[in-house]
């Protein structure tokens, strides 16, 4: 009886396994090369006031999802500057700014080639911009870019990916704009 329960058990397993190589490979298009995920919100404020609002970078962890627990600026300020943002369960990783347009936009990079960089990613780049819509309303856009290490184990884990980076992304939004229609 117990015989039969494991293999029972093991062909489970297998099957479950097989499932996600065949869930991998039929996602391996979608997540080979360069992707981008964009979010974009109008906010009753000023250009300046929103810019004020999302270019405090060193302060970003205090507005965003769960999954940026703290930041430290550890060098510089606007274009070169670097951070280290880490997440609940202590791992971290470092960005360098490598655009800074006052009023209009900066750009991050993730340093992914860190030996402890804790994501399965090869390249990781995200942007913020604002952009007039009346005197009173801005557009803020994010817009992040990236690359999977390994596109065909790495398959499997865009739909869940996007998803988190959706809802984390909303929560953001939601924070930054009530801080700067305050």
């Amino acid at each position: 009886m117990i015989r039969k329960i494991l293999k029972g058990l093991a062909l489970f397993l297998v099957i479950d396994i097989v499932l996600l190589l065949i869930y991998g490979f039929v996602q391996y298009p979608k997540a080979k090369g360069k992707q981008h995920f964009t979010a974009e919100r109008v906010i009753h404020a000023p250009k300046e006031k929103v810019w004020k609002v999302i270019s405090d970078v060193g302060n970003y962890h205090q507005v965003t999802a769960p999954s940026i627990h703290h930041v430290k600026i550890i060098s510089g300020s606007g274009l070169g500057m670097k951070r280290v943002c880490s997440a609940p369960d202590g791992s971290s990783w470092e960005e360098t700014c490598i655009l800074w347009k006052p009023g209009e936009e900066f750009r991050f990079k993730v340093n992914t080639e860190k030996e402890d960089y804790p994501f399965p990613l090869k390249s990781l780049a995200g942007s913020w911009k604002v952009e007039t819509v009346s005197p009173l309303q801005t557009n803020l856009v994010l817009d992040f870019t990236y690359e999977f290490d390994n596109p065909f184990l790495s398959g499997y884990f865009l739909d869940i990916g996007t998803k988190q980076a959706k809802e984390d992304t909303e929560y953001l939004l939601d924070n930054w704009q009530r801080l700067a229609e305050k």
